[in-house]
């Protein structure tokens, strides 16, 4: 879903006409056209019904019109607080993976092109220069050496990954007692230490049977897609995850919230323009739930 297609749809559903909306916008009416069929089919859902040569929002159109509206109107707004002699680069420090903030950085950056972002993924939780960043993206036990403010991004809790051929596969839910005989990949760093979805295997009243460890969460995703064994993963990868059509990601019972995600930042510290733009886009989005609107379809 791009910023141009929120934009052309909200276009159409002003006039309730492709041909006066491309007029406005000054594009060519199929282009016009093949955007929205795109849009609608991105999402699954017809947002118009063809009536009388009108574009008439369908129940689905007209609550897909006013989520648009506001996250145009939250685009707006940030761009208000924007000099022409801002800074124009962002560092965020991720010690943990969250595919929710990458996705914010994503569609932030659609509407500011001008503003370079500089990420960095930290491994099982490796130590890192924490004041070299801006914001700094880390559960609710990380210490920082210096006071923060914090914005919960996400309450954690746990998805197991198994193969779709898996007698387990089609549950909507999964305990730990139901997949303990199960082999398993595990995160593992360079001084012997399991991921925590190790430890909770062990609280839980069994030595996982570990097949295969990295040090690398991108191995450890691309082994369990293969379908070679099961993966733990926390709530920030599962849009990654439920995209694999080989694999089931099912909740795991009995770890709800157990290490939410938050956005730090210096409390001590005068954001840039960008940087206070990009918190109050985050805030908003997180408040109002627009995140939900930049997940895929599979979700």
């Amino acid at each position: 879903m791009e910023l141009l297609q929120l934009q052309y749809f909200e276009c159409i559903a002003r006039h309730e006409s492709v041909t006066r909306a491309a007029e406005e916008l000054r594009i060519s009416q199929p282009s016009l056209s093949g955007s929205v069929l795109r849009l609608e089919k991105e999402l699954g859902m017809a947002l118009f019904e063809r009536k009388n040569r009108k574009m008439i929002l369908t129940s689905y159109g007209e609550y897909f019109l006013s989520t648009t509206r506001r996250v145009l109107e939250l685009i707006n707004t940030s761009r208000l607080s924007f000099t022409s002699d801002m800074p124009d680069r962002i560092s965020i420090g991720f010690q943990n993976y969250n595919e929710k903030i990458l996705s914010l950085i994503e569609h932030f950056q659609q509407a500011f092109p001008q503003v370079e972002f500089n990420v960095y993924g930290s491994t099982l939780n490796a130590p890192f220069s924490t004041k070299s960043f801006s914001f700094i993206v880390g559960n609710s036990d990380l210490k920082l050496p210096f006071p923060t403010n914090k914005l919960l991004v996400e309450a954690r809790s746990f998805y197991v990954a198994l193969p779709k051929n898996h007698p387990l596969s089609d549950r909507k839910s999964l305990s730990m007692a139901e997949i303990k005989d199960d082999a398993f990949c595990f995160l593992r760093e360079g001084h012997g230490n399991f991921e925590y979805a190790y430890q909770l295997c062990i609280e839980s009243g069994f030595v996982p049977k570990c097949i295969f460890s990295t040090n690398n969460a991108f191995y450890k995703y691309r082994y369990v897609c293969n379908g070679s064994a099961l993966g733990f993963f926390p709530t920030g990868w599962y849009p990654l995850l439920a995209s694999q059509e080989n694999i089931s990601v099912i909740p795991l019972t009995g770890f709800d919230n157990f290490s939410n995600i938050l956005l730090y930042w210096p409390q001590n510290f005068i954001l840039s323009p960008a940087e206070q733009a990009f918190l109050d886009y985050v805030s908003a989005a997180l408040k109002s739930n627009l995140y939900e609107d930049f997940l895929p379809s599979v979700i």
